[in-house]
């Protein structure tokens, strides 16, 4: 029988737990991994998952418990409900220790969708050079206008960092990665459309480089098959907690706000070795 993994969190949170996949599949000797998440579309096209399913919100009222009962074991190692709350350790150290297994890096290791990578291939060619940005974001989905609560990770002159950039690169196309509802339109970047979240996947695959806040293109942008570096914008988080060494963290001038010199952000981003 197969085990069950359950995954809570956002977007970039499940990105992160691929990084436990094939330390999961070793320690269990298992060849897929059976999951239940709040994003299971994250994991759809990967090969090493067998099932990825939403979490069932009421399993206890489920009289019969035929559901789990169908699995060897279930495991729900939740980090934000443990020690990795003082802020001491890294969410991918603190899921490895959880799991007891060992981690060769912290970096997301998800798969994309490869027949959509082919199916774009030649829209991203017409793209050129393109730099991601996202200034925005973490606060999930609503259907109303720009929500203003997470104002400790989010950063307000996004506007002004697109505009330095447009100078300095003038043939480097940006791309806006976030829903329309939660900013106002970015001018000066690329009026390319793209559908969901895996298309962003795949565009990290292919970017020059990226900006962007403790959000999910972090993540996407900084799998471990993608040889990427980008410079991340920190507010309230730390990434001693979520990031990763690789790229440039550039800390916000006050505490419990992304608050950073648009041209100090830039000045930074150009100097980096891409």
């Amino acid at each position: 029988m197969a085990n069950l993994h359950i995954i809570e969190g956002g977007v970039g949170k499940h990105l992160q737990f691929t990084a436990l996949f094939d330390a999961l599949l070793e320690k269990n000797q298992e060849s897929k991994l059976c999951l239940q998440s709040g994003f299971p579309d994250i994991f759809k096209y990967d090969t090493r998952v067998a099932t990825s399913e939403v979490i069932a919100a009421f399993a206890l009222h489920d009289f019969t418990h035929t559901m789990y009962d169908n699995y060897k074991d279930i495991y729900f190692n939740e980090p934000y409900r443990s020690n990795f709350l003082k802020g001491h350790n890294h969410i991918i150290k603190s899921w490895a220790e959880m799991y007891e297994v060992d981690v060769d890096t912290i970096a997301p290791n998800f798969q994309i969708n490869t027949k959509r990578e082919k199916f774009l291939q030649n829209d991203i060619l017409k793209l050129g050079k393109f730099v991601l940005v996202q200034f925005t974001g973490g606060q999930g989905m609503k259907l109303d206008s720009y929500d203003e609560d997470n104002t400790g990770r989010n950063y307000k002159k996004g506007q002004q960092v697109v505009n330095y950039l447009r100078e300095a690169l003038p043939d480097v196309n940006i791309i806006v990665f976030g829903h329309d509802n939660e900013q106002e339109p970015l001018i000066n970047t690329m009026a390319f459309k793209f559908t969901d979240k895996h298309d962003f996947m795949i565009l990290a695959k292919y970017c020059l480089s990226f900006i962007c806040i403790d959000s999910s293109l972090q993540h996407m942008c900084s799998n471990k098959n993608f040889n990427k570096k980008g410079l991340v914008l920190w507010g309230t988080s730390k990434p001693n907690m979520f990031g990763y060494e690789k790229n440039i963290n550039v800390y916000s001038d006050y505490p419990y706000a992304c608050v950073i010199d648009p041209k100090h952000i830039v000045d930074t981003f150009l100097g980096m070795d891409i």
